[in-house]
């Protein structure tokens, strides 16, 4: 008799290029040879994932449809789903409300609790809706230490059944610090050297900070990969500010040809869950300058790997780039360790255990 795979329905509210998106088609990869996975997102924005249309249900962009929790309660009973994992907050509010009319068990990732941004009310609200609805999950995962810790100090109800498990990305080769970088490869014709941001050009990632910083050091070229409806507004900040160091590129599909190509990475994010982004700068050796927030923390180990700047303190940012820069034996040394920290703590491997072992709990 055929042993058929138990089959796992993986719900994002957004299908835009970010971290919460790429981490659902890195589970579906690394986990498809011991579940059966299914896809319920918005337009995949990304054409070089392959989809299996019969495994796939599209829903609206950041939006709680009642059309689309009908079309998803059809989906899961008609292909007899075994677990629902719902990441990301949109995500969470959906899962919950199907799992009310279907008792499949449900399993919510937060990826970011999103309390520091918020104005009080707000706030207030989120944490109320957390603590309301929170008893229907089965499992709450966080992706990394200083989340779970958020969720505690934002008087989050978690309960008993929760796990951290770490987000992870692909091992990579480390990248060769003794070739000189091609800069022709971002259309830009001088031989400074690069710090590159790899971001969503919203709120959260704190972009207009980047700005700050790049005209603090206008001898080194700022990359920034990414796209978002604060873009417009970034050009139009950077063109006032005669800021002429800073080249928004957009989104790219294979952003490691830009890393390689780039000295340090700087993330000035207000807060993450744990950031993708700099797991794969990491993945290659490369040095990092983050803010002290939630997420970022969890990433390098501070004058170790990389250094923490306190938000918003656009001199201490400054000074760290330029101490890594400015001294090729810290540099290979916080490159070295960057790449072994990842593949000791960030590796595919460690976090498709966790998920195997979850998923059987609840199978």
């Amino acid at each position: 008799m055929k042993d058929f795979k138990k089959k796992i329905l993986l719900i994002s509210a957004s299908g835009k290029t970010g971290g919460g998106p790429s981490h659902i088609f890195l589970l579906r990869n690394i986990l498809k040879n011991n579940f059966d996975i299914y896809l319920s997102m918005p337009s995949i924005q990304d054409k070089y994932i392959n989809i299996d249309f019969k495994k796939y249900l599209q829903i609206s962009e950041r939006k709680i449809s009642p059309v689309d929790i009908l079309r998803l309660i059809i989906f899961v009973r008609k292909n007899r789903i075994n677990i629902i994992h719902a990441h990301g907050k949109g995500a969470g509010v959906i899962g919950r409300i199907i799992k009310i009319f279907l008792q499949k068990p449900l399993i919510y990732t937060f990826h970011g609790i999103h309390t520091d941004c918020l104005v009080r009310l707000k706030k207030i609200f989120y944490i109320i809706y957390e603590n309301l609805t929170g008893w229907i999950d089965d499992e709450k995962i966080f992706v990394s230490l200083s989340e779970l810790n958020q969720a505690k100090n934002s008087k989050i109800i978690i309960g008993n059944n929760f796990k951290i498990i770490n987000n992870a990305t692909k091992n990579n080769n480390l990248k060769n610090n003794n070739l000189k970088n091609n800069n022709k490869l971002f259309g830009i014709d001088n031989n400074k050297k690069n710090i590159i941001s790899v971001c969503r050009l919203v709120d959260q990632k704190n972009i207009f900070e980047i700005f700050k910083i790049a005209r603090n050091l206008n001898s080194y070229n700022f990359i920034v990969l990414g796209d978002g409806f604060l873009m417009d507004n970034a050009k139009r900040y950077i063109k006032k500010n005669n800021i002429n160091n800073v080249h928004l590129l957009g989104n790219k599909t294979d952003i490691f040809k830009y890393l390689k190509e780039s000295n340090l990475f700087l993330s000035t994010s207000l807060y993450e869950g744990h950031p993708i982004s700099i797991l794969e700068a990491m993945s290659i050796g490369m040095p990092i300058v983050a803010s002290k927030v939630v997420g970022n923390i969890d990433t390098i180990e501070d004058n170790h790997s990389g250094f923490f700047y306190k938000l918003g303190d656009i001199k201490q940012a400054s000074k760290c780039i330029k101490d890594i820069l400015n001294n090729e034996n810290l540099q290979l040394k916080f490159s070295i360790n960057a790449y072994e920290r990842h593949r000791e703590r960030f590796s595919i491997n460690k976090m498709k255990n966790s998920y195997i072992s979850l998923y059987k709990k609840y199978l």
